[in-house]
C-alpha cells in the first residue's frame, strides 16, 4: 500500500522545480548551461510523481473522478498558457513578418489542439538553426504532458480494477518499454524521439513509479545524504556537460531523470542537506513561479531576437531573464493563483465552459492568421519587396532540392549545368557545400553562354576536401570522406579540366578540427586534383551577417533606416578574410594551375560597405548565402574559368 503521508506538501519538490527551470532559461538565453534543456526532463519526473500520486491516492480512497481531474488540469495549465499565447499573437502582429506570423498562427492552432509536439516534430529539430524565432516552440513539452494525462488515468483505473498490486509492475513495464523505444529512436528517429510521447512517457512514469512505490521508511542518514547528493550531481553534470550534440533523449536522459528520482525518494521521510537546500525559501519561490517562468521566458527571448536581428549578448540575456522573472511573478500572482485556488470560476461547469471557449478562440485566431497568410497588409510594400521580391529568399536559381548521397557521387549523378547535353564531356565541376550550390544561377548561365557542360557536386556542411571528415549535422552522417573521394574519382575518370571549390570556410574552422587540418585538407585536395590534370579554382567566402539579411532589410524599412547601410564595413570583412588567410597560405606557391578567387572587390560599394542589397532587392536569402541576384553579381569573378578575362575596372568598382 502507498505511504499514507505520500501527498503531504513537500517544499523540496518545489525547490527541485527551481533546479529544473533555471538551467532551461539560462540555456535558452545563451548564458552557459550547455545541457540546460534537461531541465524539461526533470519537470517530467516531478509531474509524474505529483500528478500520478494524486490519482493513486484518490483511487485508493475511491474518490477519483475523471471530470474533477481534468478540471484541476484546466485550472492549472490553461489560464497562464492562454495569456502567453494571446500576448505572443499581439507581439507577433507588430513584430513578425507575414511568413513568420503565419507560422505563429499554425503553432497557436496546434497548441490549442494539444498537438504542439507533433507540429514542431514535422517543422524542425529542437536544435536546428532558426527555431529560436518560434515563440511557442516550448509548448511541445506541455503537449507531451497533456497527451500523457489524457490516457494515464484510464490506465491506472484499469490496473486498479484488475488488482491494486498490479499498478506498480504495470507502471514499471510501461516505463521500460518506453525507455527501450527511446534508446532505439535516439539512433534511428532522433527528431521523433525528442518530441513525441511514446519515447518520452518513461520520464513521467519514473515519477509515477515513485508515487506508486515510495520509500517505506527513512534510509540511514549516510545513505540518504549520499544518494541525494548523487542525484543532484547527476542533474548538474547533465546541465553543464551535455550539449546540443549529445544524443538525447534516450540512455543519456537517465542521468537527470534518475537524479531527480533519487532526490525525491531519499527525502521522502527526512530532509537531507540537499533536501534542506531545495526547501529554502528562495528555491521554493522559484519553484512556485516555475510554470509561468517557463511559459514567459521563451517568447521574451524570441521577440527580442526578432526585433534586434542580432545574437543576444550576455548582458542582454541577463536583462531578458529578469524581465521574464517579472512577468512570471505577475502571472503567478494574478493568473495562476486565482484560478487554481478557485477565486475565479468557482463552479466546475464554469471551468469547462472557460476551457472550451478559450480553446475555440485560440483555434479560431490561429486559423485566421494562418489562412490569411500572416496578414501581409500590415507590412509596407517596400519591406515586403525585400522579403518576397524576385531576389529574396524564394529565388535561389535552378537548384535541386534533392541532396546528393555517396551513391550519387559514385555514379556521377550530379546536378547538370548548361543546356543539359549529356553527349558533351564534363569540362567544369563545382564542388562544395551549400555555398557552392547557391552559385548555380551564375555558373549555369556561364556554361550556357560558353557552350560547356558543367555539374554540381555539393552537400550541406560538407567541406570539399580530400580525407577531411566534416562533423556538422548535415555532413552525410559521417560519409563525407567517401563522398569527397567519389567526387575526386569522377574528376579523374572524366578528365574534368576545371574544378571550382567553394565553401563557408569559417564554419569548419569553428566546428571541426580547426585551421591546421583544414589547411592540410586543402593541400591534399590541390595535389590530388592537379595530379588528375585539373585546374583548381578556390573561392574565398562572401561576407556573412549575424542576422537574416532579407528580414533585416525589411526591418530597416519599418524603422526608417536606409536598408543598404546594413552592409558590413569593408575593413571588417577584410579582417575576417585575413583571419582565414592561414588556410590558403602557400597554396598558389609553385603552382600554375591553382587560383584563389576573392569576391571582396565585387561586394564593396563606393561607401566602403559590403552590399547586402541592390536596386531595392536583397542579395542574400539568409545570413550568409547569396540568392540568384547575389550570385549573378559574382559573374566577373568566374569568367576567367571560362576563358574570358574580366574587365579590371569592373572588379575594382564592384559593379557599382
Amino acid at each position: 500500500m502507498p505511504n499514507p503521508n505520500h501527498l503531504k506538501y513537500r517544499a523540496h519538490v518545489d525547490g527541485l522545480r527551481a533546479v529544473a527551470i533555471l538551467p532551461v532559461i539560462f540555456f535558452h538565453a545563451g548564458l552557459g548551461f550547455t545541457g540546460g534543456y534537461v531541465g524539461v526532463d526533470v519537470f517530467f519526473v516531478i509531474s509524474g510523481y505529483l500528478i500520478g500520486g494524486l490519482i493513486l491516492k484518490e483511487l485508493d480512497g475511491g474518490k477519483f473522478r475523471i471530470t474533477e481531474f481534468w478540471e484541476r488540469r484546466i485550472r492549472r495549465i490553461l489560464p497562464a498558457l492562454a495569456v502567453v499565447v494571446i500576448a505572443s499573437l499581439v507581439a507577433g502582429w507588430f513584430l513578425f513578418f507575414p511568413e513568420d506570423f503565419k507560422k505563429l498562427g499554425q503553432s497557436t492552432l496546434a497548441q490549442a489542439l494539444l498537438s504542439a509536439n507533433f507540429y514542431f516534430y514535422k517543422d524542425a529539430s529542437y536544435f536546428a538553426q532558426g527555431v529560436d524565432m518560434k515563440p511557442l516552440l516550448h509548448t511541445w513539452s506541455l503537449a507531451v504532458e497533456e497527451q500523457f494525462y489524457l490516457f494515464f488515468p484510464f490506465v491506472l483505473i484499469a490496473l486498479k480494477r484488475f488488482s491494486r498490486k498490479s499498478i506498480t509492475p504495470g507502471i514499471l513495464i510501461m516505463g521500460v518499454a518506453s525507455f527501450v523505444l527511446s534508446v532505439y529512436c535516439s539512433h534511428a528517429h532522433a527528431r521523433a524521439n525528442f518530441y513525441l510521447l511514446p519515447m518520452r512517457a518513461w520520464e513521467l512514469l519514473v515519477g509515477s513509479f515513485l508515487a506508486a512505490y515510495p520509500a517505506r521508511q527513512a534510509a540511514p542518514r549516510w545513505a540518504s545524504e549520499g544518494l541525494s547528493g548523487l542525484g543532484l550531481a547527476g542533474i548538474l553534470y547533465a546541465v553543464f556537460f551535455y550539449t546540443s550534440e549529445t544524443r538525447f533523449p534516450g540512455a543519456t536522459a537517465l542521468l537527470p531523470c534518475l537524479g531527480a528520482a533519487l532526490i525525491i525518494w531519499t527525502n521522502d521521510h527526512e530532509l537531507s542537506f540537499v533536501g534542506k537546500l531545495l526547501a529554502s525559501r528562495f528555491m521554493v519561490f522559484i519553484g512556485l513561479i516555475s510554470y509561468s517562468l517557463y511559459l514567459w521566458h521563451w517568447p521574451v527571448l524570441v521577440f527580442y531576437r526578432y526585433w534586434s536581428l542580432a545574437p543576444i549578448s550576455m548582458v542582454q540575456g541577463l536583462l531578458l531573464v529578469l524581465v521574464s522573472f517579472g512577468l512570471a511573478i505577475l502571472s503567478w500572482k494574478f493568473v495562476e493563483t486565482p484560478f487554481r485556488k478557485k477565486a475565479l470560476l468557482k463552479k466546475p461547469s464554469q471551468v469547462f465552459v472557460f476551457g472550451a471557449t478559450t480553446t475555440a478562440a485560440l483555434c479560431l485566431a490561429g486559423l485566421v492568421v494562418f489562412r490569411v497568410q500572416g496578414v501581409p497588409s500590415r507590412i509596407p510594400p517596400a519591406a515586403l519587396e525585400y522579403l518576397n521580391g524576385p531576389a529574396a529568399a524564394s529565388d535561389v536559381g535552378p537548384i535541386s532540392d534533392r541532396e546528393l548521397t555517396v551513391a550519387d557521387a559514385r555514379n556521377g549523378a550530379f546536378m547538370e549545368l548548361g543546356d543539359g547535353n549529356r553527349n558533351l564531356p564534363v569540362d567544369f565541376l563545382v564542388w562544395g557545400d551549400s555555398h557552392a550550390k547557391v552559385l548555380t544561377p551564375v555558373l549555369d548561365a556561364l556554361c550556357r553562354d560558353h557552350a560547356r557542360r558543367g555539374v554540381v557536386a555539393a552537400h550541406p556542411q560538407t567541406a570539399p576536401l580530400v580525407g577531411y571528415a566534416s562533423r556538422g549535422p548535415w555532413s552525410l552522417n559521417g560519409d563525407s570522406v567517401p563522398f569527397n573521394d567519389a567526387v575526386v574519382q569522377f574528376i579523374r575518370d572524366h578528365h574534368v579540366p576545371d574544378v571550382l571549390i567553394v565553401a563557408r570556410w569559417d564554419y569548419y574552422m569553428e566546428t571541426d578540427n580547426g585551421t591546421a587540418d583544414l589547411h592540410q585538407g586543402l593541400v591534399a585536395t590541390r595535389d590530388a586534383l592537379q595530379k588528375a590534370g585539373a585546374r583548381v579554382w578556390i573561392m574565398r567566402q562572401v561576407p556573412k551577417y549575424p542576422w537574416d539579411v532579407p528580414k533585416a532589410l525589411a526591418s530597416a524599412v519599418l524603422h526608417g533606416r536606409h536598408p543598404e547601410e546594413l552592409g558590413a564595413l569593408a575593413e571588417d570583412y577584410r579582417a575576417e578574410l585575413l583571419r582565414e588567410a592561414p588556410l590558403f597560405d602557400g597554396l598558389e606557391k609553385n603552382s600554375t594551375s591553382l587560383t584563389l578567387l576573392d569576391p571582396a572587390a565585387l561586394f564593396v560599394d563606393g561607401s566602403g560597405r559590403c552590399r547586402v542589397a541592390q536596386n531595392g532587392k536583397s542579395l542574400y536569402y539568409d545570413s550568409d548565402h547569396v540568392n540568384a541576384a547575389g550570385a549573378m553579381m559574382l559573374r566577373p569573378l568566374f569568367e576567367p574559368i571560362f576563358g574570358k578575362v574580366p574587365d579590371p575596372h569592373t572588379l575594382a568598382r564592384g559593379q557599382n
